[in-house]
């Protein structure tokens, strides 16, 4: 069996150790460690980055996860709300109160996570400690069934009754079941006591439209929102955006020190995505499934496709240059756009994939609004004062910009020292021929391109847009701390990646020897959909085909 790929529970699973990585890395011929230390660092580096990506995700998202789950299990734990209302002109004396229904908008892959998180958010928040019974309604239960399951929970209990997909079931499932607890004599009983979790993947309009008025009026209906797609979208990429990385934490007293918390609350500096890679984790999360192990796999394949390419890319780290990029993306979102952790996500992935994106956002109606704001206006206030945050924030990166707009600072205000207060107007004469007319309108136009301030105040703003031009910029191809700069623009790889059969990382450990019979003979066995039970003669097929095809 190759090194390193073991199997467990029927899954492949890549199991690095120093071996492994001797075989697969090439070092430099002149390199060499210098201390034990040093190799043991790299290679534990190494297997964080590769394999460990994952449990550092989990930790960041499962803040966001948190605080939706203890939402929705606070407000199923407390008691229905509501006026009593009678049950029927037949039973004039017995009044009961509307089921609390809490919908939650959840994507169809973290269903199984909101119902496992949600069973743990309430035994842990409950405070009396009330017995708990669970029952999860799928699109293959019978009502029946799940009516005598009520029926069967003790009075004293919380019964909550979980539908994992709401648009799975059938037609007037719902309406039925809700029906049934109202009709039947030991279920209206516990209607205080039963709790109904809709699960929604598309819309909560799809339940208001499925769902009978009379049925609407017995429920006491809450929304909420379990997955928060661009927030954890933004917790995954950010590991590899120089903003968001974490300050070191002290040094192990052993490099084999493995303490859970430090491993999630370090980042994989000095790593920086390009823009093609960032271009396809976001198509990949948002445009196909929601998955979140996807996108975690791509970045491990990424990291270990880097150390592969280059070992030692943690030594260019370019600290300073990104540092500069950060604060002059912050300084150009504060006067042209928003200036929240969101947009500057958004707008880092627009600068680092997008070709044409200072002639696309010339163009737009944001930034042609605010640019009339900060230097078309009469007044000098507010280019003054964003002049002021400019020098400010570049101090310390770029002297020279600091200093060619102190110079064209003054040269603003001198010409604002040397123009009328009073702007002298000619009267326009009752009767004016209309070649009279166009010659006093071009004499107004060309005064006006010759004022001293609108000039002063247009090279002040060419100024700063070249600061904005060229710092703002996709990573040059010369940094070695960059991951996926290049093989995540391959359509072979995208689709390698995205197949039904999930390209396994240790594929890239082969790409190193790709024409050795035994690469390729791997390689045959894990592109059939039953590797495990292929026979000898399709497999044998498999491998002569792609030997034919490299030959």
């Amino acid at each position: 069996m190759t090194p390193g790929i073991s199997f467990h529970r029927g899954h492949k699973v890549l199991k690095l150790d120093k071996t492994v990585i001797d075989d697969a890395v090439e070092f430099p011929e002149d390199f060499e460690f210098r201390k034990n230390s040093d190799e043991r660092k790299f290679f534990k580096n190494f297997i964080d980055d590769v394999t460990r990506f994952d449990e550092k995700v989990a930790h960041h998202t499962k803040q966001i996860y948190d605080a939706a789950t203890e939402e929705i299990a606070t407000w199923i734990l407390e008691e229905a709300r509501g006026n009593l209302k009678t049950v029927s002109v037949f039973s004039p004396n017995e009044s009961i109160r509307n089921l609390r229904t809490a919908l939650v908008q959840c994507n169809f892959t973290d269903v199984s996570r909101l119902i496992h998180d949600f069973r743990d958010k309430m035994l842990e928040i409950s405070e009396e400690k009330r017995p708990i019974s669970e029952m999860i309604v799928t699109e293959n239960d019978a009502i029946h069934e799940v009516i005598d399951k009520i029926s069967e929970t003790s009075s004293h209990s919380l019964c909550v009754v979980m539908i994992r997909q709401f648009e799975s079931l059938r037609p007037r499932f719902l309406d039925n079941l809700v029906s049934l607890l109202y009709s039947n004599s030991k279920c209206r009983t516990m209607i205080r006591n039963i709790r109904l979790l809709v699960c929604v993947s598309t819309s909560p309009a799809l339940f208001t439209q499925n769902c009978e008025l009379e049925t609407m009026n017995m429920m006491e209906v809450k929304q909420f929102k379990f997955t928060k797609l661009d927030d954890i979208f933004s917790k995954v990429i950010s590991t590899g955006i120089h903003k968001f990385f974490q300050p070191p934490l002290p040094q192990p007293k052993t490099i084999e020190e493995d303490d859970a918390k430090r491993l999630t609350t370090f980042d994989c500096a000095p790593a920086v995505f390009s823009g093609s890679f960032l271009s396809y984790l976001q198509t990949r999360f948002f445009s196909c499934d929601y998955s979140i192990t996807a996108m975690t796999r791509a970045v491990q394949f990424a990291f270990l496709q880097k150390y592969l390419e280059d070992p030692l890319w943690r030594e260019d780290s370019h600290d300073l240059e990104l540092k500069k990029y950060d604060v002059v993306l912050k300084l150009f979102l504060k006067g042209f756009g928003e200036q929240t952790e969101h947009e500057f996500l958004k707008m880092h992935i627009q600068v680092q994939s997008n070709p044409n994106f200072w002639s696309e956002v010339r163009e737009q109606t944001v930034f042609r609004e605010n640019k009339q704001i900060l230097f078309d206006g009469k007044s000098k206030t507010a280019i003054l004062e964003f002049s002021d945050r400019l020098l400010k924030r570049m101090a310390k990166y770029d002297n020279k910009f600091c200093d060619k707009l102190e110079n064209l600072r003054e040269r603003l205000e001198e010409a604002e020292d040397s123009t009328e207060n009073v702007e002298q107007t000619e009267k326009t004469p009752s009767k004016m021929s209309l070649s009279e007319f166009q010659k006093q309108r071009k004499q107004a136009m060309n005064a006006k391109q010759n004022n001293p301030i609108s000039a002063a105040k247009s090279a002040i703003f060419s100024h700063i847009m070249s600061l904005f031009e060229t710092v703002l910029q996709p990573y040059p191809a010369t940094w070695r701390n960059v991951i996926g700069a290049s093989s995540w623009s391959d359509d072979v790889v995208k689709t390698a990646l995205d197949s039904s059969d999930e390209y396994d990382i240790e594929n890239c450990l082969l790409n190193k020897n790709v024409d050795m019979p035994v690469s390729v003979a791997w390689r045959s066995l894990l592109c059939h959909r039953n590797f495990k039970m292929v026979s000898i003669n399709d497999w044998a097929e498999i491998f002569l085909e792609n030997v034919g095809f490299l030959i």
